[in-house]
């Protein structure tokens, strides 16, 4: 069985691997609260509160009106096609 080595301390056994970038840690770098490694994906949790992107609300209006007027094209080409068909 192979013996994992931490990422930061190769002189040390691993005891965790980290759940965001899944590289082994030792004791020391292990944080058991949020499972990520200590020094490196710990660190990179955004501020309580605070979005981890932010969003173009213009973008989200465009699109969302284009989806409607979509959804009224197809549907006036539903109207149109049974009134042609129905004769």
């Amino acid at each position: 069985m192979e013996v994992y080595r931490c990422m930061n301390h190769p002189e040390r056994e691993a005891v965790a691997q980290c759940t965001r970038c899944g590289k082994p840690v030792c004791e020391e770098c292990h944080n058991p609260e949020t499972g990520r490694c200590r020094y490196r994906c710990g660190e990179m949790n955004p501020a309580p509160g605070m979005p981890g992107r932010p969003r173009n609300v213009w973008v989200t209006v465009i699109v969302s009106i284009l989806a409607i007027l979509g959804g009224l094209a197809l549907l006036l080409l539903t109207i149109c096609g049974a009134i042609l068909f129905s004769y």
